[in-house]
């Protein structure tokens, strides 16, 4: 290592030092910081999960047209020849 290099290692190691030492030194008291915070912020995590869980499992209405009310129907099965093998029940 260079002259220079060392020089801006100790350099960047006194600077970094003294940012400890000058970030530490304060009054030490026990008190809380987030105090309700941590329970808002609970419900509103809860309040948005909840949104988000029903609203990934509305029905479509709107751009993607009116699907009707939820049930399930038979529709039929072709082979890959196009030929009918059976019916298969869907549901939504």
């Amino acid at each position: 290592m260079s002259f220079k290099t060392k020089l801006a290692a100790v350099a960047l190691a006194a600077v970094t030092l003294a940012g400890a030492v000058a970030a530490s030194t304060g009054e030490a008291a026990a008190k809380p910081k987030l105090g309700p915070a941590i329970g808002l912020g609970l419900v509103a995590g809860t309040a948005i999960g909840l949104a988000a869980a029903s609203s990934a499992y509305a029905r479509p209405y709107g751009a993607y047209g009116y699907y009707g009310p939820g049930g399930c129907r038979w529709v039929p099965v072709h082979n890959y020849y196009g030929q009918f093998v059976g019916s298969k029940r869907v549901c939504w």
